[in-house]
């Protein structure tokens, strides 16, 4: 009997990289009156949003990035 190799028609699916589109945003912040908001990460569940957090009393809360990316946006104009 000869040893052969057997080759079956399927392979491992490994999910495909994808990067956030809103990466760019983590660790820029804004300072808005005596605080100052900072971007921490993206949404686990959701690429669209962002998780900032205030520096005065550590509340975090998500809000979508196209948002930010305005406030970013119009505090780069002003300045």
């Amino acid at each position: 009997m000869h040893a052969q190799q057997i080759a079956f028609p399927f392979r491992l699916k490994r999910p495909s990289r994808v990067n956030a589109p809103n990466t760019d945003l983590i660790g820029r912040s804004y300072v808005d009156g005596q605080t100052t908001i900072r971007v921490t990460s993206v949404c686990l569940n959701d690429n669209n949003r962002v998780m900032v957090e205030r520096d005065l009393d550590g509340r975090t809360w998500s809000m979508p990035a196209w948002l930010m990316q305005l406030i970013f946006l119009e505090r780069k104009r002003a300045a």
